[in-house]
């Protein structure tokens, strides 16, 4: 896992796990794949691509 940023500075965990579809990216460890996942802190929609 690494930790990422929301663009209102809250940590994010952010896992890579590969399957036969792809790469696909986790942001909590219970988290169903391909789910979209909001920050806790603002409720912004996270994308792994805006993360810093």
């Amino acid at each position: 896992m690494q930790q990422r940023f929301c663009e209102c500075g809250h940590p994010v965990l952010v896992a890579y796990v590969i399957t036969r579809k792809g790469v696909w990216h986790l942001y909590k460890v219970d988290m169903k794949i391909g789910s979209p996942m909001r920050c806790p802190s603002c409720g912004r929609h996270i994308d792994i691509n805006e993360l810093r």
